[in-house]
C-alpha cells in the first residue's frame, strides 16, 4: 500500500473477512502522519455497518482525531458535527470559525458512501482530503 501511494497509484484491497484490511489501512495512514509527516484530513468511505468498528481501529492503533460523519439526525445532526468537531476555532474572536482558523482539526473522517454522496457539493468539497 506505501509503495502505491508513493507511485501516485490507487489500489483495492479485496479479499475475505477477517484478514486485516481496516488495520493495514490505518496503519498506513499512522505512517503517512508519524513519517512523511502528512497531517491529512484523510477520508474513509466505509459501509455504515462498520463505520464504528472502524473508529474503533483507528483510536485504538493510533493517535488520530477521528470524526464520524454521520448522525441519524439527519442534515441537522451533520451541521453540528461540522460545528463541533471540523474546525478549530479562533478564540481572538469568542469561539467564531474565521477565515484565517479553517485549520481542520481531524485527521481521518469516516463516513458512508450515501452521506458523502448526499454531502459532496454543499459541504465536503471544502475538505482538502
Amino acid at each position: 500500500m506505501l509503495r502505491a501511494f508513493q507511485d501516485n497509484r490507487n489500489i483495492v484491497l479485496a479479499d475475505e473477512m477477517g484478514l486485516g484490511k481496516t488495520v493495514q489501512s490505518i496503519a498506513l495512514l499512522d505512517h503517512l502522519i508519524k513519517i512523511c509527516k502528512i497531517r491529512g484530513p484523510f477520508l474513509i468511505i466505509a459501509p455504515l455497518s462498520t463505520i464504528d468498528h472502524w473508529k474503533y481501529v483507528a483510536e485504538t492503533w493510533t493517535y488520530m482525531n477521528v470524526v464520524i460523519y454521520h448522525d441519524r439526525n439527519g442534515a441537522e445532526g451533520r451541521n453540528e458535527i461540522q460545528k463541533q468537531d471540523w474546525y478549530f476555532t479562533d478564540v481572538t474572536n469568542k469561539g467564531t470559525v474565521t477565515q484565517k482558523s479553517r485549520l481542520i482539526k481531524f485527521n481521518l473522517m469516516i463516513t458512508s458512501y450515501e452521506i458523502f454522496n448526499q454531502d459532496l457539493e454543499s459541504v465536503l468539497k471544502e475538505v482538502p482530503f
